[in-house]
């Protein structure tokens, strides 16, 4: 999986990441923001997704 600088480089590397990313909750978007340092790649913002969906934050 490829990894990038920050969640801001994933989300215009990734199209899939892209799409992801906007159909979540605005709450959940604003809790990965917060940690967008540590969201290099798709693996990781899946994880983090399904985290904070499921309250775990």
């Amino acid at each position: 999986m490829k990894q990038y600088k920050n969640l801001e480089a994933l989300l215009s590397g990734e199209p899939k990441a892209s799409a992801l990313f906007s159909q979540i909750p605005q709450y959940a978007r604003e809790q990965i923001i917060s940690k967008k340092g540590h969201v290099k790649s798709m693996d990781e913002l899946e994880a983090y997704v399904h985290n904070v969906l499921r309250g775990d934050g």
